[in-house]
């Protein structure tokens, strides 16, 4: 797990699905971010075009070609399908929120040879990682588990 998180966080380029319109949601908290931590976000919702001046794109087969990674924030079926398209599109880092996960995703990683990570925070991984987080991950850290830094973005 450690390796996939490590190489999504070199993402330069990632969509994030479920984008919402409420500016209250986990979508546009996790949007600012990574934003703020460098990264080139492309919000992704089926619904909507723009969401209070952000573009949005319809699907993960509409998103810019430089997207690297894909945040997943949809129930179930949804993410499934997401995920499905985004290894078709050949995107290979695929993160799908801790709430969102299902065991069938692991098919689709198997199937098209791509990185998933399921049952992870994002933000007890990208660095600076901050208050319960940090101590989240100090607790996996001390259980076997590996401390990733996102790199520096320009």
């Amino acid at each position: 797990m450690y390796r996939e998180v490590t190489n999504f966080l070199q993402a330069r380029a990632i969509a994030i699905t479920g984008f919402s319109r409420d500016p209250n949601s986990f979508s546009r908290i996790l949007y600012k971010a990574m934003l703020d931590r460098g990264f080139v976000v492309y919000p992704v919702n089926q619904c909507l075009t723009e969401i209070d001046g952000i573009k949005t794109y319809p699907s993960m087969t509409d998103v810019p070609s430089d997207v690297e990674a894909v945040y997943i924030l949809n129930k179930e079926e949804t993410s499934l399908r997401l995920a499905k398209e985004a290894a078709e599109k050949g995107i290979t880092s695929i993160w799908i929120h801790v709430k969102c996960n299902t065991a069938k995703a692991k098919e689709i990683e198997r199937e098209y040879g791509i990185s998933m990570i399921m049952g992870e925070c994002f933000f007890m991984w990208a660095e600076p990682v901050v208050g319960f987080h940090k101590f989240h991950r100090f607790i996996r850290t001390l259980f076997g588990g590996r401390k990733a830094l996102s790199p520096q973005k320009n």
